[in-house]
């Protein structure tokens, strides 16, 4: 996939205002309109905002608009057949396949879809029918916020420029596509399979996290996305820490929301103006938001939150990468250089 790239302040100095604005909105509308898991819409709504890069174009509501339609096909494809152990397991493999395939070799977007999103409506789904409805639910209203919202926004504070940015994704050019396909599914779906046996909700975020590692062709990409999103993780559960303190000490909901808008506009304006990549800014915001929402909307506790997505990211990213790097030494064998031959 194309790397988030850095934005120009001239072409676009109100990016870290919108997204700043429609998380305070998703956050605001959430209970309004029956959202039982508001970090969805709200990550959902930081990740699409923060990712615009020029001016406003039909391909900018793709996002949106396929959110609903992706949340009702997934959960009715996981509702379907998870009284059918065999089949269930199969759908998920085959999903899984595509979109890590879509990925690697074509840098597309609609693989981290096909990859992520059916992974969660099937793990809420063996959790209980009524996580599966409030995903679904959660996902497909934040679609509609998130569309509507971007609209609204673009139109109050629009780019400062005309040109409509095409993206130029990066695809892994191999030899032997299958092997290197095979090998990235030996490590990803057991773990897959695994997390989904345990029925636990909090460890979605293993699976979710080795699809990005195994969509990386080379070490040199994963230990990228190790330092942005193990990296982001620790910083962004610092960063979440701070702003928990905050909020315990004045429980207010316009308190949280006034956090959770000061630390978005904050992380966004570092993605144009900060020395690390972009994506590493924009992780650290939504491993903020999505912990400080989980401690003061879920019934868990906040320091248990923070620890479990810290060691659970940190150690599946690291253990990934070795299993990837071993098996490929393996299976794949080094061209050898002139040197080599020569000798």
């Amino acid at each position: 996939m194309e790397e988030l790239t850095r934005v120009d302040p001239n072409e676009d100095p109100y990016l870290a205002l919108r997204t700043a604005l429609s998380v305070a909105i998703c956050v605001i509308l959430a209970d309004p309109l029956g959202v039982t898991q508001p970090m969805m819409p709200v990550v959902l709504g930081m990740s699409l905002m923060s990712n615009q890069r020029g001016a406003l174009n039909v391909r900018s509501f793709m996002g949106p608009v396929m959110l609903p339609v992706m949340a009702f096909v997934f959960s009715w494809l996981a509702a379907a057949t998870v009284s059918e152990p065999m089949l269930f397991v199969l759908m998920n493999v085959v999903l899984a396949g595509v979109g890590i395939a879509l990925m690697l070799f074509k840098g597309s977007r609609l693989g981290v879809m096909l990859t992520v999103f059916p992974a969660m409506m099937s793990m809420s789904v063996l959790y209980s029918d009524q996580a599966l409805v409030a995903i679904r639910d959660s996902m497909a209203t934040g679609g509609l916020i998130v569309g509507v919202t971007a609209v609204v926004l673009n139109i109050l504070f629009p780019p400062q420029t005309d040109r409509v940015h095409v993206e130029q994704p990066k695809p892994f050019e191999t030899e032997n596509p299958l092997a290197e396909l095979l090998i990235r599914m030996a490590v990803y779906v057991p773990i897959m399979l695994m997390t989904y046996a345990t029925g636990d909700m909090n460890l979605l975020i293993v699976p979710i996290m080795l699809a990005f590692i195994c969509a990386e062709p080379d070490r040199g990409g994963r230990l990228q996305q190790l330092v942005d999103r193990g990296g982001g993780t620790i910083v962004g559960a610092v960063v979440a820490v701070g702003a928990m303190a905050i909020y315990y000490v004045v429980p207010q909901f316009p308190v949280l929301v006034a956090l959770i808008a000061i630390i978005t506009f904050f992380l966004i304006d570092r993605m144009t103006t900060g020395e690390s990549r972009p994506l590493y800014y924009q992780y650290i915001c939504s491993v903020a938001l999505v912990m400080l929402l989980s401690a003061t909307f879920g019934a868990r506790d906040a320091f248990e939150v923070v620890v479990q997505r810290v060691v659970l990211t940190s150690g599946a990213m690291v253990g990934a990468i070795a299993l990837l790097s071993l098996l490929e030494a393996i299976f794949l064998p080094r061209k050898l250089g002139p040197a080599a031959l020569s000798a």
